[in-house]
């Protein structure tokens, strides 16, 4: 990195910083003088996003801004040059047969053939050693180049940049914009440079040329069959920023500044309605609206109005910029493109990066990742969002109140350009990232995000849940969460069945008990472990591995067994690069006594035309069995005898009828009580009949210890998704599960391993929500 200060004594800039960072010379903040950066458009895959591969089209392009005041408003001989890149070929025929000058929206402004002598621009396939293959005149009277264009000294039809005046004009200044096309010719794992642009001009007609240079930009060509997403869980978050959610809290602004300052960049931490986020700064906020405003509906630009019977609720002056970002929340906790509510003032809401981009391409965010596992695959992945529907401008800088510059991210490992984004069009939250494999002995790798698109009317995103985590497995015990038996001797028998998506990862395997309830895991008395061979089944990998059965009593009670898994034998060995999906079998090993040897097979219930209750229930065998009494409840925990039937004494097996004339109030609970001479009973699942469901969620017990339990009712079947949430926002726990129509019973995986404090679960079916905020107790 290369640093020079200059200062220039002006009010609002007075000491202007050229700073050599990665594609990016950016001088100066807020309004710079001078700045420029190189990136490229998938043009292929600009709406998805994606790797780029071989026979993809991409268009190469330079930004360059001449800020208010730079040179006294005169630049002369303007003229670009640049190559073509190694690995690709210039696209010809058709619209793609042009070198242009653009927007930062992309709109063409000026296009040239790649003849020479008839236009400002001219593409020579073999210029000669240490020439340019591409030359671009620029300024108000260009003419043709030489017939050496690819000199760099030759200023022969260049022409002066009247900066604030040649157009695109932006923020006063003058923003100069290359592109050309070409078409991705080399092979999956090539790389493609970016380092030959040059912008040359004179500070005089008749001085010394001044030359921008852009430094390297690599991107890499990837094969057909690179993954995207992890389609399971993911594995310890390695992100910084509280693990990627950038905490949470009661006010507006964060009070902690960023672990890693993004270059180039101001960083406001006193967001309000006189500081506003502006081009080339950035900050982390509970809500974007500068008042901490939550009236998401109130206006946008340009149909603002100052008039006294504009409710304060529903004036623009809510909105960043006097009405044109959106009022939102974070991400933190949701799974889909609304996100959450704005936080109102003074309540705790989620934290979340939020970024004016640049006027040209830079880099948005960077963090060395350390404690990485070798030969390991790993998911690098953010949810992120547009939030400017109003904030286009055209080449003359005014308003046209569209979205103007789409975002579009790339993620980079270590210098080398995996993927973009894409354009982000304000349709709401996106997940974007994808999936690389680190090498053998690699533990340490530099990720970061870059803008490829300018700023300047448009281009304003925010980011949350940024993840950096190994993409795990699907992991399925035999017996989850609990394993009953007889404290007489009960023989176990342990099975687990992992699959993943990718072939050699999870096939080493090894088995682990605890006996302090999760804290500690070590290997059980007879080790288990071991390098499966897995099959492709369904499009995935997998296999079982079997615990050896083994007889437990009662001293063997609460014991827990688990399988973790790695890509290695000493990645098995080391906690941080081994993963588990933390289910485990919980061994109940009970005290039976007299068991009754009756079953229910089936309980089920309907209701008459007239709302009574008609309950049927089947069981077999029948041995000393009385009778049967029917309880109800009209909250599912609080029941009373409704009847009884008196038993068939069947061996084989018994149906029984029951109708409840008392015409119970709706909703109503049953369970059948089955009871033997002795005393002794069973009680069948309870069932809820109605005339109408909807969704609830009842019965979650409050503080919790080892797990969370609730009574989930359903209108229709469907998926019944569920997240846990610690008071800082990070989700500790989630699960999904199908439900059907009526009464469902929902048990959480095993939570001994968690803190005490306050946590947030929350419940989501068909697009709907509910709450509860509960205590951990140990």
């Amino acid at each position: 990195m290369k640093l020079i200060l200059h200062c220039l004594g002006k009010p609002m800039a007075v000491c202007i910083l050229l700073h050599f960072f990665n594609s990016t010379i950016l001088l100066a903040q807020r309004n710079p003088l001078l700045a420029a950066g190189n990136s490229y458009i998938n043009i292929t895959k600009r709406v998805s996003g994606g790797f780029v591969q071989t026979g993809d089209t991409l268009e190469i392009r330079t930004n360059y801004y001449f800020g208010s005041g730079y040179n006294s408003n005169n630049i002369y001989r303007v003229r670009y040059y640049d190559s073509i890149p190694l690995k690709t070929a210039i696209c010809t025929g058709g619209s793609n047969d042009y070198l242009r000058l653009i927007t930062n929206e992309g709109v063409v402004m000026r296009s040239y053939s790649y003849a020479g002598s008839d236009d400002a621009g001219t593409y020579t396939a073999a210029p000669g050693t240490g020439n340019y293959q591409v030359r671009i005149n620029i300024g108000a009277t260009v003419s043709a180049p030489a017939a050496v264009a690819g000199t760099l000294s030759d200023i022969t039809g260049a022409s002066t940049v009247a900066i604030g005046t040649y157009r695109p004009r932006l923020f006063g200044g003058t923003l100069i914009t290359t592109a050309f096309r070409v078409r991705v010719t080399g092979n999956a794992g090539d790389t493609i440079v970016l380092a030959a642009a040059r912008l040359a001009y004179k500070k005089t007609s008749s001085g010394a040329d001044t030359v921008i240079t852009l430094s390297p930009f690599k991107i890499l060509i990837s094969s057909a069959a690179a993954p995207t997403l992890c389609n399971n869980s993911l594995g310890n978050n390695l992100s910084s920023e509280y693990a990627g959610t950038f905490d949470s809290g009661t006010v507006r602004n964060r009070a902690a500044a960023p672990t890693y300052l993004i270059p180039s960049y101001d960083y406001l931490n006193n967001v309000s309605g006189t500081v506003s986020v502006y081009d080339g700064s950035y900050a982390i906020i509970n809500n974007t609206s500068p008042l901490g405003s939550t009236a998401v509906n109130a206006r946008f630009q340009p149909y603002c109005s100052t008039a006294p019977a504009v409710p304060v609720t529903d004036s623009c002056r809510n909105r960043m910029h006097g009405g044109f970002w959106e009022i939102m929340g974070d991400h933190t906790g949701t799974n889909n493109a609304v996100g959450n509510a704005p936080a109102r003032p003074g309540n705790r809401g989620g934290y979340m990066l939020m970024v004016n981009a640049n006027v040209v391409t830079t880099e948005a965010y960077r963090q060395l990742v350390t404690g990485l596992c070798p030969d390991t695959y790993y998911e690098f992945s953010a949810w992120v969002k547009n939030i400017c529907k109003r904030c286009a401008i055209d080449s003359n800088s005014v308003n046209t109140y569209r979205p103007g510059v789409y975002p579009n991210l790339s993620f980079s490992i270590n210098g080398l350009d995996m993927y973009s984004t894409g354009f982000l069009d304000t349709t709401g939250w996106q997940k974007k990232g994808f999936i690389f494999k680190t090498g053998p002995g690699q533990t340490a790798a530099l990720l970061s995000i870059r803008n490829n698109a300018s700023g300047g009317g448009g281009n304003d995103w925010v980011l949350d849940d940024l993840s950096i985590g190994t993409c795990g497995p699907v992991m399925r015990l035999n017996y989850m969460p609990v394993f009953l038996g007889c404290g007489l001797g009960t023989l176990v028998n342990l099975s687990d069945t992992i699959k993943y998506s990718f072939n050699p990862t999870y096939s080493w395997y090894k088995w682990e008990r605890s006996t302090d309830g999760g804290l500690t895991w070590t290997d059980p008395p007879t080790p288990a472990f071991g390098q499966a061979t897995p099959v492709l089944v369904g499009g995935f990998y997998q296999y079982v591995t079997n615990y050896p059965p083994f007889v437990a009593f009662t001293a063997d009670s609460g014991h827990r067994y688990r399988v973790v898994v790695a890509n290695s034998l000493a990645n098995l060995s080391n906690p941080s690069c081994y993963f588990t999906d933390g289910n485990h079998t919980f061994l109940r090993i009970i005290n039976c006594g007299t068991v009754l040897p009756t079953n229910f097979i089936s309980f089920t219930g309907t209701l008459t035309a007239s709302n009574k209750v008609s309950l049927q229930w089947l069981v077999n065998g029948e041995k000393d069995i009385v009778q049967y009494a029917v309880e109800y409840s009209a909250d599912g925990s609080r029941f009373t005898t409704a009847g009884n039937i008196k038993a068939q004494q069947n061996p084989l097996q018994a149906m029984y009828d029951y109708t409840d004339a008392g015409n119970a109030l709706l909703p109503a609970y049953y369970r059948i009580k089955m009871m033997n001479a002795a005393g002794l009973y069973r009680y069948s699942k309870t069932i809820l009949l109605s005339n109408k469901y909807s969704f609830s969620v009842q019965g979650v017990p409050n503080p919790f210890t080892n797990s969370i339990s609730a009574d989930i009712i359903l209108p229709k079947d469907g998926l019944v998704k569920m997240w846990l949430m610690d008071s800082h926002g990070k989700n500790v726990a989630t699960a999904q599960v199908k439900m059907y129509r009526g009464l469902n019973k929902f048990v959480s995986q095993p939570l001994a391993h968690l803190s005490s404090g306050i946590y947030v679960a929350l419940w989501e079916y068909d697009g709907l929500q509910v709450q509860r905020k509960l205590t951990k107790s140990q």
